[in-house]
């Protein structure tokens, strides 16, 4: 019986590995990533939460309490409520200024939406159509400053599934990836 709070698990953990793997880079380097992780659930209206699907609220809860990350640390972008607006102020989400390392969303990533420290995508949802998810992926395939750092963990990008559904779908993803020659 996987449950979805597994999943977050495994794509924090995941997270914090990068973290370090990017505080060792910075030092070296002076170049700076902090490593964010997408989280893709089913519902994030203010009604919507007893319906037993994912909340946005819920996630946000989970992380904070449970797996104890500072609350500025989490954010919510939906179409009634984008919390991103606010980082704006401090230089957006790649100042260093910014602590925000959790995005959680459901559909506001889709149109255009870029963020270069984006690193792992945690779909929480059964995912639609193949074409959403590409995007989706689309979304953490960047490389900050479009280079490679040269660290194995920071030039690539990882996906974190929970239904059974979307890692098959994500597999016929990395095919087409592969065909427009972005396989690695």
């Amino acid at each position: 019986n996987h449950d979805w709070r597994e999943t977050l698990l495994e794509a924090h953990n995941h997270l914090e590995m990068l973290k370090e793997k990017a505080r060792e880079y910075h030092a070296n380097t002076n170049k700076y990533i902090r490593p964010i992780c997408l989280i893709q659930v089913e519902r994030t209206g203010k009604d919507q939460r007893k319906s037993g699907l994912i909340h946005s609220e819920d996630v946000r809860e989970h992380l904070i309490n449970i797996v104890g990350l500072q609350p500025e640390e989490v954010a919510v972008k939906t179409s009634e409520k984008d919390e991103l607006k606010e980082v704006d102020d401090v230089g957006g989400l790649i100042s260093e200024n910014c602590r925000i390392r959790y995005i959680i969303t459901k559909q506001a990533l889709q149109e255009g939406w870029d963020c270069a420290f984006a690193y792992c995508l945690t779909i929480l949802t059964r995912p639609g159509s193949k074409t959403a998810l590409t995007q989706l992926v689309g979304r953490i395939l960047r490389q900050p400053f479009a280079k490679k750092t040269g660290v194995k963990e920071l030039d690539e990008s990882y996906v974190f599934c929970y239904q059974q559904k979307g890692a098959e779908l994500l597999e016929e993803i990395r095919k087409g990836f592969r065909g427009e020659g972005l396989g690695d």
